[in-house]
């Protein structure tokens, strides 16, 4: 069994990002390192396994190509994706494993892990706010059912189109819009939809 890592403060995670997109990139992320950010408890050293497990450092502290992206302009992106790497086999179970629920969460932390109640709810705990911090719980997806000319598509299951956007505020909102559609070969006429549909309802002009 894997025992995934966690850290013992998860409400200081967001901070420990905060800073370092606002400090310089040290040498080497150590436990005087985070004394200098602010990060004094000696508890708060648990946060630099978490660096390492997500890739923002490597074995010896010494940071990696994630902690330069993290501090661009697509740093939420990056956390994202390095989240979805780094609980793998949490996604293989779960694609959309930040939608679940604590108690979800916990019952697949539990039976992939021989750890304790505590270290499980830290665990959870820390997958949460990596989420949050990342953005995550605010992605919004769109599907659109395609239905034939007698109201049902192939096989009696009408195709689907998601889209996947960004809501602002961290507000989680799913979408399901069924349209019929003429019926045609014609791929651009899809094409041509589905990109008004992309440009109006994920663009601002809802």
């Amino acid at each position: 069994m894997e025992d995934f890592v966690y850290t013992t403060v998860p409400g200081k995670i967001g901070a420990l990002l905060s800073k370092i997109s606002e400090v310089g990139v040290p040498q080497r992320a150590t436990g005087k390192w985070l004394q200098s950010i602010g990060l004094t408890s000696s508890n708060d050293r648990s946060l630099l396994r978490v660096l390492e497990h997500l890739g923002f450092t490597d074995s010896s502290g010494s940071p990696g190509e994630l902690w330069r992206e993290y501090r661009g302009s697509e740093g939420k992106q990056a956390l994202g994706s390095a989240i979805r790497r780094a609980y793998t086999q949490l996604y293989d179970t779960y694609p959309e494993a930040h939608t679940r629920s604590r108690e979800e969460l916990r019952a697949f932390f539990s039976s992939h892990s021989k750890a304790g109640k505590g270290a499980i709810n830290y665990m959870v705990s820390t997958f949460l706010e990596l989420c949050k911090v990342a953005g995550m719980n605010s992605e919004r997806r769109i599907e659109v059912p395609i239905a034939g000319a007698n109201g049902q598509g192939p096989n009696d299951k009408p195709a689907c189109e998601t889209i996947s956007g960004m809501l602002p505020r961290g507000f989680a909102v799913n979408v399901n819009i069924q349209l019929t559609l003429p019926e045609t070969t014609d791929e651009k006429v899809y094409d041509t939809f589905f990109s008004a549909m992309r440009r109006h309802l994920l663009m601002g002009d809802v």
